[in-house]
């Protein structure tokens, strides 16, 4: 029977893990190197940082995570695209990714303390593209890699900031993927050696666990604006976005009428 654990065996920090545990790491990340080091052991690198090791000991298999990332480096997200089949459109995909960039776009303006640069734009352009013209290079998302398997895409964030905008979005707005986003980023913590990640996830599942049900949260960021007709407007986007980013998912797409419906 193969064994898991997690941790470099070199410097003693190996800890047992599970099957589960394993799966739920390496979901959703896609091979990106190789290396045989003979009858023993070969690896597999993963996009986000990730190594996998296998290990001949014996008569069994053990099964070895590590993190390849520098120490306090912030970690990756895995965001789920939705529970759509193996094959799908390419526009679907890009209206998912657009609803996803406007959202994040929308929410870290507002949680950065820029929300009368927003509304100043929205005023000369109602549907100009948020994200392109309002972020810097250093503020926007960058995908490594999406696999299937539940439609799973690797995304960095370069500051604590955008990190904090993506978790907040992805845990908040949609229903469906909050527990198993939490599991995940539980998950990826006890591989991270950034301690200030791993200390910030019980302060996410607490907070996630005060909003449960209040999935219309990122719908209040239309109280910061002050003209009117941009308050309207900010909802409108933040719904179409909300749709874009749900389609072709029943389950995301019932939590979007719930918002649609506040």
């Amino acid at each position: 029977m193969s064994e898991y654990s997690i941790g470099a065996y070199e410097v003693k920090e190996a800890v047992s893990s599970t099957f589960e545990e394993f799966i739920s790491i390496v979901k959703g990340h896609s091979i990106t190197s190789g290396a045989d080091w003979g009858a023993d052991r070969f690896e597999l690198g993963l996009s986000g940082g990730i190594m996998v090791r296998f290990f001949r000991t014996n008569n069994n298999i053990t099964i070895n995570l590590i993190s390849t990332q520098n120490k306090d480096e912030i970690p990756p997200l895995v965001v789920a695209l939705g529970d759509m089949p193996q094959r799908v459109p390419i526009g679907v995909i890009e209206r998912k990714l657009n609803g996803l960039r406007t959202l994040y776009a929308i929410f870290y303006l507002t949680e950065t303390g820029r929300s009368k640069e927003l509304e100043s734009y929205l005023i000369r352009h109602p549907h100009g593209d948020i994200e392109q013209s309002l972020l810097e290079d250093s503020e926007r998302l960058n995908i490594e890699s999406i696999s299937y398997g539940s439609w799973l895409m690797t995304i960095w964030a370069s500051s604590k900031k955008t990190y904090d905008s993506l978790r907040s979005v992805v845990g908040l707005v949609f229903e469906r993927g909050r527990d198993a986003y939490l599991r995940k980023l539980e998950a990826q913590a006890k591989l991270s050696e950034a301690k200030a990640i791993r200390e910030e996830v019980q302060t996410a599942r607490e907070a996630f666990a005060l909003k449960k049900d209040q999935i219309d949260y990122l719908m209040e960021v239309s109280d910061k604006m002050d003209v009117p007709e941009i308050k309207r407007h900010i909802r409108d986007r933040m719904l179409k976005a909300a749709e874009n980013f749900t389609i072709d998912d029943q389950l995301d797409a019932d939590t979007y009428k719930k918002l649609k419906d506040k």
